[in-house]
């Protein structure tokens, strides 16, 4: 082999050593981006959950109007007002859209299926009443269908 020839293969391989170490970089610099956009979602959940559990807690007449409206056991003689009940609808809807975009989020790969578990998709109370049945069957419609699917599933709607 002539000395061009072999400074020629030489510098080939080298080459090609140098796609193949850049290749691995760009795949840990992905796998690292994917890991921080991964745990940014989940970070944005947390703060939309804290979000709408303080709005509700925070207001004592939308913390009455939501007990009233979906506890299994309203305190005796609690009336739901017009506005008690646009309210605690509203919050309501506002919880599910959470959720739901939780449930989408995990389906995607976004997050992990432990992040249904985070917030409430599993054993909530207020899902199981007969108050909430029946706001169920209207409001229904409004969400994503493998969304209502799952959370219909979960709890036998």
């Amino acid at each position: 082999m002539k000395h061009t020839e072999l400074t020629s293969l030489i510098a080939r391989l080298l080459a090609s050593l140098g796609v193949i170490v850049s290749l691995v970089f760009v795949g840990l610099e992905l796998r690292q981006a994917t890991v921080v956009a991964r745990a940014q979602a989940r970070q944005a959940l947390a703060d939309r959950n804290s979000e709408i559990v303080f709005s509700i807690a925070e207001n004592p007449a939308l913390a009455r109007a939501w007990v009233i409206r979906w506890s299994s056991a309203p305190p005796p003689n609690a009336v739901l007002t017009l506005t008690d009940s646009i309210q605690s609808e509203w919050a309501m809807t506002g919880v599910l859209r959470h959720l739901e975009n939780v449930y989408l989020q995990q389906l995607e790969g976004v997050v992990d299926s432990s992040v249904l578990d985070t917030y409430s998709f599993k054993n909530s109370r207020w899902y199981r009443t007969p108050q909430f049945a029946n706001y169920w069957s209207v409001a229904r419609v409004r969400f994503d269908t493998r969304f209502v699917t799952a959370f219909e599933l979960e709890y036998g709607i």
